[in-house]
């Protein structure tokens, strides 16, 4: 084996005057090239550490903002059931003429049926006692200085109360409730009285667990005042005190945001809150919680088994060097030293000519194999670490992306390319071919951030839409940074970027809903008027008038309570038509026909299609067959497997027949956008409407998941 002379000197020069303490040094030399071999793997398992957590602490930000929204969606949801309750038991009779005996059995009877509200009461306008769920009469008792009554009066409207503590009045029993109430409307259109409902926060701390609460996490919720109402974990020790100084600044942020901090309970966790001004509830604060250990236990078991496998490949390199050094130096040294001095002397060709039993060459070449051993090592150790960084981008849908500026030629990984849309294999791309990707509405927007970036300090960040090869338009947050020379001259234009068309989606759903909720109130209003109307009509006398009224308006709000409060979890459609449909089955149901096999419903399925069957009933209630005695509807639905396709058609037919004549609408309405927007928007499919003269029917065409 030829070696270069220069070489052999630097290795072997100080080997030839003092044997000894060149042998120490040689020794030294290889334990301090095997701790050198392994420090890249170190490097690369830190940055890989920091990066991974970076992520996660981003991920985890976003979860726990959404958990929170989650909370006050469901907070909200609650409320609003209590709403729709207190606006049915407004329109009982004996609630608007104060009539005690029958008020007070009317209260008892849906008192039973919602166990969760400790109490309803009936106030006139000074605040005295009218009538309540539990018979007894105070003439002195008034509430008129209550927050919750003053309020109702005061903006005519739903009010939701503050924390109140030990609720006895009247024998009630001690309870932590939160009031709700509702102004009582007189015939004259001036208000009358209040009806209020006093909710138990030990059954709304139970509820939002089991909704709501994620293993390892917490949530708190209080009323505008600070006082908390609801919490997890240790309920018994905070419900009913104040939120802490420290964190009372969040309660009035003008936007929802998260935090890290270590919370009553001595926890440390992030935090996402949504403050009273941006919570869906009026005046209440939400923030959800999840542990740092449990939020980061993953990436702490990872980061322990990449330091425990560090560890020991120093060690074992350390030990094999230190071995090695020994048996090289302890062999024949005189015929090695002879050697180096003929390569000294420019004589390449000689060798090493020892014994089969003494080794000393094969151990040196031992040793130099080992270090290619520790070489392939770092690398194998490069690749995982690299393996690593692809799978934890792959785990958030994200992918990375360069630009050479001086060069004009970019590129992006196997994942970034797979998020927009080309094969894997699709590395490279131009400006031009990126460029055309940016939809045209964001193109202006996107250009001008990329050339602030290179002119101010090289940081990136935007959120923008791209219109992939297929033709479908994502949503896409990237970030990068600029690198410049001595000369600040732009180099090197690298980032990730991730795909929130979700996230997006998430947004514009929630601002949907809205809109959808106040629309819902108003149907709600018209199907309620349009019920009273056909009960009239059918009624011989008031007794049959009321009974036949009071059922419809129960079976209504059980349709209201099944979205509300259970939100369609995996919900039977047939379930979701019954419900919908119960007020106008129950008298009638040789006029109302459901036909159709079971379908459990995904939840997104499940809301939407129950959002567009309020919107048939309700249209069918006010303008079509269902507003008439002589009216008919059938509903009939089927599950179909084209051929040749993998997912399966769910189609549902809607025809009203009997029905006052039917004209296409001059404009499209909110119900309309609704019903559109849910079936084609929001679930892929496809709607078809006949406005035939003898009833409208509708054709819907769904692919199931």
């Amino acid at each position: 084996m030829a070696v270069p002379g220069w070489t052999l000197n630097v290795l072997y020069g100080p080997l030839l005057p003092h044997k000894l303490g060149a042998c120490m040094t040689l020794t030294r030399r290889l334990l301090l090239l095997a701790l050198i071999s392994v420090l890249p793997a170190i490097v690369i398992w830190a940055f890989t550490e920091v990066s991974l957590r970076r992520a996660r602490e981003a991920e985890v930000n976003e979860l726990v903002i959404r958990q929170a929204q989650l909370v006050a969606s469901e907070v909200d949801h609650i409320f609003d059931g209590i709403h729709s309750l207190l606006l049915a038991m407004d329109e009982a009779p004996a609630i608007r003429t104060f009539d005690m005996p029958a008020c007070n059995t009317y209260l008892r009877s849906v008192h039973q049926k919602v166990p969760h509200v400790i109490a309803f009461v009936v106030l006139d306008v000074t605040g005295a006692v009218r009538c309540n769920d539990r018979g007894f009469f105070n003439a002195d008792l008034r509430f008129s200085d209550r927050p919750y009554f003053r309020e109702s009066i005061a903006k005519g409207d739903f009010s939701i109360g503050t924390y109140t503590p030990e609720f006895t009045e009247a024998g009630i029993g001690a309870y932590s409730v939160i009031p709700l109430s509702l102004p009582i409307w007189g015939a004259d259109g001036k208000i009358i009285g209040v009806i209020a409902a006093a909710m138990d926060l030990r059954w709304l701390d139970n509820e939002l667990k089991e909704r709501v609460l994620p293993v390892g996490g917490s949530l708190t919720v209080a009323d505008r005042n600070g006082i908390i109402i609801s919490r997890e974990p240790f309920p018994e020790r905070f419900i009913g005190t104040r939120i802490p100084d420290r964190f009372s600044h969040y309660l009035t942020a003008q936007s929802p945001g998260s935090f890290r901090a270590d919370s009553q309970d001595g926890t440390n966790r992030i935090f996402g809150y949504i403050p009273a001004s941006a919570s869906p509830a009026e005046g209440i604060y939400v923030s959800a919680g999840l542990a740092t250990t449990v939020a980061f236990a993953a990436i702490n078991e990872a980061a322990k088994r990449g330091f425990m496998l560090i560890a020991a490949a120093l060690v074992l390199a350390l030990s094999l060097s230190w071995l090695a050094s020994r048996a090289f130096i302890t062999k024949p040294f005189e015929i090695m030293t002879n050697a180096v001095r003929d390569w000294r002397r420019g004589n390449y060709q000689a060798r090493i000519d020892l014994p089969q039993n003494a080794g000393e060459l094969g151990i040196l070449a031992k040793a130099f194999n080992d270090l290619m051993d520790d070489v392939a090592e770092r690398q194998e150790a490069l690749k995982a670490s690299e393996e690593r960084a692809r799978l934890a981008l792959e785990a958030g849908h994200m992918g990375t992306w360069w630009y050479d500026h001086r060069k004009r030629i970019g590129g992006w990984s196997s994942q970034a390319a797979l998020l927009m849309g080309y094969p894997a294999s699709h590395t490279t791309i131009s400006a031009e071919e990126w460029k055309s990707l940016i939809h045209p509405e964001d193109a202006e927007r996107v250009t001008a951030g990329i050339r602030e970036a290179f002119l101010a300090n090289g940081d990136y960040e935007d959120e923008y839409r791209v219109r992939r090869p297929d033709g479908r338009v994502r949503w896409i947050s990237s970030k990068g940074q600029v690198s410049y020379d001595a000369q600040r001259k732009p180099v090197f234009f690298v980032g990730i970027f991730q795909d929130i068309t979700e996230r997006k989606q998430a947004d514009d759903q929630q601002r949907f809903f809205l809109d959808e909720l106040n629309h819902r109130v108003k149907n709600t209003l018209a199907t309620v008027q349009s019920i009273a109307a056909q009960t009239l009509r059918a009624s011989k006398s008031s007794a049959q008038f009321k009974d036949a009224f009071e059922g419809r308006l129960l079976a209504l709000s059980k349709t209201h309570n099944l979205l509300t409060l259970t939100s369609w979890r995996d919900a039977d459609l047939h379930d979701i038509a019954e419900q919908e449909l119960a007020p106008y089955k129950r008298e009638a149901d040789e006029r109302v026909v459901i036909d159709g096999p079971g379908v459990n419903l995904p939840p997104r399925y499940a809301i939407n299609l129950g959002l567009v069957l309020h919107e048939l009933v309700t249209n069918a209630a006010k303008y079509g067959a269902l507003s008439v005695p002589t009216g008919r509807l059938e509903l009939s639905w089927s599950v179909e497997q084209p051929e040749g396709q993998p997912t399966r058609l769910l189609r549902i037919l809607w025809s009203e027949s009997g029905g006052p004549p039917v004209e296409p609408p001059k404009r499209q309405g909110f119900g309309s956008r609704l019903i559109r927007r849910s079936i084609e928007g929001e679930l892929d499919g496809t709607l078809t409407i006949d406005f035939a003269a003898s009833g409208v029917s509708y054709g819907l065409s769904l692919p199931l998941p």
